[in-house]
Protein backbone atom coordinates (compact mmCIF):
# COMPACT_ATOMS: atom_id res chain seq x y z
CA UNK A 1 0.00 0.00 0.00
CA UNK A 2 2.96 1.97 0.70
CA UNK A 3 4.34 2.28 -2.72
CA UNK A 4 0.74 2.94 -4.74
CA UNK A 5 0.96 6.51 -6.39
CA UNK A 6 -2.26 6.94 -4.64
CA UNK A 7 -0.44 7.33 -1.24
CA UNK A 8 3.03 9.07 -2.91
CA UNK A 9 0.73 11.86 -4.03
CA UNK A 10 -0.84 12.25 -0.17
CA UNK A 11 2.70 12.10 1.30
CA UNK A 12 3.61 14.97 -1.11
CA UNK A 13 -0.04 17.10 -0.28
CA UNK A 14 0.24 16.72 3.29
CA UNK A 15 3.85 16.96 4.23
CA UNK A 16 3.49 20.82 4.64
CA UNK A 17 -0.74 20.37 6.30
CA UNK A 18 0.06 18.25 8.78
CA UNK A 19 0.94 19.20 12.34
CA UNK A 20 4.97 19.06 12.83
CA UNK A 21 4.39 17.14 16.45
CA UNK A 22 4.27 13.27 15.01
CA UNK A 23 2.87 12.45 17.99
CA UNK A 24 -0.14 14.58 17.17
CA UNK A 25 -3.61 12.75 17.50
CA UNK A 26 -4.98 12.24 13.84
CA UNK A 27 -7.97 10.16 12.76
CA UNK A 28 -9.28 9.72 8.84
CA UNK A 29 -12.82 10.14 9.19
CA UNK A 30 -14.12 7.40 6.61
CA UNK A 31 -10.63 6.03 6.14
CA UNK A 32 -11.81 3.71 3.27
CA UNK A 33 -9.28 1.22 1.91
CA UNK A 34 -6.75 3.36 4.09
CA UNK A 35 -4.62 5.95 1.83
CA UNK A 36 -4.43 8.54 4.43
CA UNK A 37 -3.52 6.47 7.50
CA UNK A 38 -0.66 5.06 5.20
CA UNK A 39 0.62 8.25 3.93
CA UNK A 40 0.99 9.45 7.62
CA UNK A 41 2.81 6.11 8.30
CA UNK A 42 5.40 7.51 5.54
CA UNK A 43 5.69 10.67 7.19
CA UNK A 44 6.25 8.85 10.69
CA UNK A 45 2.68 9.64 12.70
CA UNK A 46 2.06 7.20 15.47
CA UNK A 47 -1.18 8.50 17.41
CA UNK A 48 -3.43 7.97 13.98
CA UNK A 49 -6.94 6.30 14.37
CA UNK A 50 -10.02 5.64 11.48
CA UNK A 51 -13.51 5.31 11.60
CA UNK A 52 -15.54 4.33 9.21
CA UNK A 53 -18.34 1.93 7.98
CA UNK A 54 -18.60 -1.55 7.94
CA UNK A 55 -14.53 -2.08 9.11
CA UNK A 56 -15.19 -5.89 9.67
CA UNK A 57 -13.26 -6.31 6.49
CA UNK A 58 -10.69 -3.73 7.09
CA UNK A 59 -8.82 -5.18 10.16
CA UNK A 60 -5.47 -5.59 7.62
CA UNK A 61 -4.94 -1.89 8.32
CA UNK A 62 -3.84 -2.09 11.98
CA UNK A 63 -1.15 -4.64 11.25
CA UNK A 64 0.72 -1.61 9.11
CA UNK A 65 2.43 0.10 12.16
CA UNK A 66 4.28 -1.88 14.98
CA UNK A 67 2.17 0.61 17.10
CA UNK A 68 -1.34 -0.46 15.97
CA UNK A 69 -3.49 2.08 14.09
CA UNK A 70 -6.97 2.28 16.31
CA UNK A 71 -10.13 1.45 13.84
CA UNK A 72 -13.58 2.42 15.30
CA UNK A 73 -16.98 1.45 13.99
CA UNK A 74 -19.72 4.42 13.07
CA UNK A 75 -22.54 2.91 14.06
CA UNK A 76 -25.45 5.48 13.05
CA UNK A 77 -23.77 8.30 11.95
CA UNK A 78 -20.26 10.80 12.12
CA UNK A 79 -21.78 13.03 14.32
CA UNK A 80 -22.91 10.95 16.93
CA UNK A 81 -19.63 9.36 16.54
CA UNK A 82 -17.72 12.46 17.66
CA UNK A 83 -20.32 13.51 20.41
CA UNK A 84 -18.10 11.81 23.48
CA UNK A 85 -15.05 13.01 21.52
CA UNK A 86 -14.38 16.54 22.66
CA UNK A 87 -11.07 18.63 22.41
CA UNK A 88 -9.43 15.05 21.50
CA UNK A 89 -7.78 15.50 17.92
CA UNK A 90 -5.17 17.91 16.62
CA UNK A 91 -6.31 17.39 13.45
CA UNK A 92 -9.43 15.40 11.16
CA UNK A 93 -9.43 14.36 7.54
CA UNK A 94 -12.34 13.45 5.84
CA UNK A 95 -11.93 12.73 2.23
CA UNK A 96 -14.92 12.82 -0.64
CA UNK A 97 -17.26 12.02 2.67
CA UNK A 98 -19.12 15.43 3.33
CA UNK A 99 -21.20 15.01 0.41
CA UNK A 100 -23.03 12.17 1.52
CA UNK A 101 -24.35 13.61 4.53
CA UNK A 102 -27.73 14.86 4.05
CA UNK A 103 -28.40 18.48 4.56
CA UNK A 104 -30.48 18.48 7.45
CA UNK A 105 -27.47 17.14 8.97
CA UNK A 106 -24.50 18.78 8.16
CA UNK A 107 -24.82 21.77 10.77
CA UNK A 108 -24.59 18.45 13.08
CA UNK A 109 -21.61 16.78 11.65
CA UNK A 110 -19.83 19.93 11.00
CA UNK A 111 -20.18 21.14 14.31
CA UNK A 112 -18.97 17.98 16.30
CA UNK A 113 -15.99 18.09 13.53
CA UNK A 114 -15.39 21.49 15.29
CA UNK A 115 -15.76 19.99 18.79
CA UNK A 116 -13.69 17.43 18.66
CA UNK A 117 -10.69 19.22 17.52
CA UNK A 118 -8.50 20.92 20.25
CA UNK A 119 -8.22 24.17 19.81
CA UNK A 120 -6.85 25.71 17.50
CA UNK A 121 -6.59 21.71 15.61
CA UNK A 122 -7.12 21.58 11.66
CA UNK A 123 -9.50 19.78 9.68
CA UNK A 124 -9.30 19.16 6.42
CA UNK A 125 -12.22 18.09 3.75
CA UNK A 126 -12.02 16.55 0.07
CA UNK A 127 -14.74 16.76 -2.05
CA UNK A 128 -15.70 16.74 -5.63
CA UNK A 129 -16.58 20.79 -6.68
CA UNK A 130 -19.49 21.71 -8.22
CA UNK A 131 -17.49 24.61 -10.03
CA UNK A 132 -15.36 21.86 -11.82
CA UNK A 133 -15.89 21.05 -15.45
CA UNK A 134 -17.86 18.03 -14.73
CA UNK A 135 -20.10 19.33 -11.74
CA UNK A 136 -23.06 17.09 -12.92
CA UNK A 137 -21.49 14.35 -13.25
CA UNK A 138 -19.01 14.13 -10.05
CA UNK A 139 -22.67 14.98 -7.93
CA UNK A 140 -24.90 12.53 -9.45
CA UNK A 141 -22.43 9.42 -10.67
CA UNK A 142 -23.55 7.64 -7.23
CA UNK A 143 -26.72 7.32 -5.71
CA UNK A 144 -25.09 7.76 -2.29
CA UNK A 145 -24.70 11.43 -3.14
CA UNK A 146 -26.86 13.69 -0.67
CA UNK A 147 -24.87 17.37 -1.74
CA UNK A 148 -22.88 19.05 -3.86
CA UNK A 149 -20.49 21.95 -3.00
CA UNK A 150 -18.54 24.53 -4.23
CA UNK A 151 -16.05 27.10 -2.24
CA UNK A 152 -18.48 29.38 -1.53
CA UNK A 153 -21.25 27.12 0.37
CA UNK A 154 -18.74 25.49 2.07
CA UNK A 155 -16.53 28.20 3.08
CA UNK A 156 -20.21 29.23 4.70
CA UNK A 157 -20.56 26.35 6.30
CA UNK A 158 -17.17 25.85 8.01
CA UNK A 159 -17.82 29.78 9.08
CA UNK A 160 -20.70 29.12 10.62
CA UNK A 161 -19.74 26.18 12.71
CA UNK A 162 -16.89 28.72 13.95
CA UNK A 163 -13.96 27.89 11.78
CA UNK A 164 -11.04 30.62 11.19
CA UNK A 165 -8.26 30.23 9.04
CA UNK A 166 -10.19 28.63 6.03
CA UNK A 167 -7.65 28.04 3.28
CA UNK A 168 -8.29 26.44 -0.15
CA UNK A 169 -5.43 24.62 -1.66
CA UNK A 170 -4.55 23.42 -5.36
CA UNK A 171 -2.90 19.93 -5.31
CA UNK A 172 0.14 19.06 -8.18
CA UNK A 173 1.07 15.46 -8.83
CA UNK A 174 4.30 14.35 -7.40
CA UNK A 175 6.59 13.36 -10.25
CA UNK A 176 4.29 13.37 -13.05
CA UNK A 177 4.55 11.49 -16.42
CA UNK A 178 4.92 12.92 -20.08
CA UNK A 179 1.68 10.89 -20.17
CA UNK A 180 0.53 13.20 -16.92
CA UNK A 181 1.93 15.85 -18.16
CA UNK A 182 0.56 16.21 -21.14
CA UNK A 183 -2.88 15.14 -19.95
CA UNK A 184 -2.40 18.34 -17.31
CA UNK A 185 -2.36 20.31 -20.44
CA UNK A 186 -4.95 19.35 -21.88
CA UNK A 187 -7.16 19.61 -19.17
CA UNK A 188 -6.02 23.33 -18.69
CA UNK A 189 -7.89 24.52 -21.35
CA UNK A 190 -11.57 23.02 -20.20
CA UNK A 191 -10.51 24.81 -16.51
CA UNK A 192 -10.05 27.89 -18.20
CA UNK A 193 -13.32 27.56 -19.82
CA UNK A 194 -14.65 26.57 -16.11
CA UNK A 195 -13.42 29.61 -14.69
CA UNK A 196 -14.01 31.79 -17.35
CA UNK A 197 -17.90 30.39 -17.23
CA UNK A 198 -18.15 30.54 -13.72
CA UNK A 199 -16.29 33.97 -13.17
CA UNK A 200 -19.01 35.72 -15.65
CA UNK A 201 -21.99 34.06 -14.56
CA UNK A 202 -21.44 32.29 -11.37
CA UNK A 203 -20.58 33.43 -7.79
CA UNK A 204 -16.80 32.04 -7.16
CA UNK A 205 -15.37 31.93 -4.05
CA UNK A 206 -11.82 30.46 -3.54
CA UNK A 207 -10.67 30.67 -7.79
CA UNK A 208 -11.09 26.87 -7.39
CA UNK A 209 -12.49 25.21 -10.49
CA UNK A 210 -10.52 21.66 -10.32
CA UNK A 211 -12.71 18.79 -10.16
CA UNK A 212 -12.26 18.40 -6.63
CA UNK A 213 -12.10 20.96 -3.54
CA UNK A 214 -9.02 20.70 -1.07
CA UNK A 215 -9.86 22.64 2.04
CA UNK A 216 -8.24 23.25 5.63
CA UNK A 217 -9.57 25.22 8.68
CA UNK A 218 -9.35 25.56 12.57
CA UNK A 219 -10.92 25.77 15.27
CA UNK A 220 -11.66 29.13 16.65
CA UNK A 221 -12.66 30.55 19.64
CA UNK A 222 -16.05 30.34 19.07
CA UNK A 223 -18.24 27.83 21.41
CA UNK A 224 -19.44 24.52 19.88
CA UNK A 225 -22.99 25.43 18.46
CA UNK A 226 -24.70 21.94 19.70
CA UNK A 227 -22.30 21.61 23.22
CA UNK A 228 -25.20 21.42 25.90
CA UNK A 229 -22.71 23.10 27.93
CA UNK A 230 -23.10 26.63 26.42
CA UNK A 231 -26.80 26.33 25.76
Amino acid sequence: MEKQSQVLQAVHELRDLLPQNKNAAIPDIGFGQGWFLAACLKLVYRELSGADFGIAHKDYIRTWSERPIQLYEIEDNIGNFLSDRAGQYDFIHLSHVIEHIPKYSLLWVVDALYRALKPGGMLMLRTPNMEGPCANSSLFVTLAHEYGFCGSNLESLLDICGFDDIRFHRTTTFRPTLKQRGGALLRSIFLKESELKHRLFGVNTGGIFEAELVMTARRGTTPPFFDPKYR
